[in-house]
């Protein structure tokens, strides 16, 4: 199954947190929202850093947001109430037909069809 991976794991991974490895290692196709790329870069400290990010982000197909996209999180906000970037990441997939994978339960319902959330810290 192709997988979103949302920002928090994405972050985890980079942090070296081992269960965010290992949630990884487990798909195939990893796919992100563009939004999780820029949340991504936008905390790179310095160019070494920043390098690294852009390095680890090209391992993953980037999704922009479609007018498809679009629609489906103006639903997602309206809805379920959410900021913006995470409707975004929420519509992102379930307009691929993916499962997001994030470590957020504050916005992302645990039960919920197409979520997943591996861990916890």
């Amino acid at each position: 199954m192709k997988a979103i991976i949302d920002s928090d794991v994405l972050i985890d991974f980079l942090q070296g947190v081992k269960s965010a490895q290992t949630e990884l290692a487990k798909y195939r196709r990893r796919e992100i929202s563009i939004v999780s790329w820029m949340e991504v870069m936008a905390r790179a400290d310095g160019e070494a850093e920043e390098a690294g990010c852009r390095d680890f982000l090209a391992t993953f197909a980037v999704h922009p947001v479609t007018s498809e996209t679009a629609e489906e999180a103006v639903r997602l906000r309206r809805d379920r109430r959410l900021r913006l970037p995470d409707a975004i990441v929420w519509a992102t997939a379930r307009v691929h037909g993916a499962l997001l994978v994030t470590r957020n339960t504050k916005d992302f319902p645990v039960g919920e069809p197409g979520i997943r959330v591996p861990y916890s810290l």
